[in-house]
């Protein structure tokens, strides 16, 4: 995935998943911060991968889950 796939990927998946975290990250102005440290978590997950991958996913959720609770 390019850079730009990823970010949306991930934005998504945030978006999706983790709401009330996301919307609390729009409103206090953080949520490029945020996601930028959440890809930089993934990106060994990232690699040769496609987005349509289903373990993918899964380990990006695990991921997240794992970053916001240590939020």
């Amino acid at each position: 995935m390019t850079n730009s796939q990823t970010f949306d990927y991930i934005r998504l998946i945030l978006e999706k998943d983790f709401f009330a975290a996301y919307m609390r990250f729009v409103r206090f102005g953080l949520l490029q911060y945020e996601l930028t440290n959440i890809i930089e978590l993934c990106s060994p997950l990232m690699t040769g991968l496609a987005a349509d991958d289903q373990y993918l996913r899964l380990e990006v959720k695990s991921t997240i889950a794992n970053y916001l609770l240590e939020y």
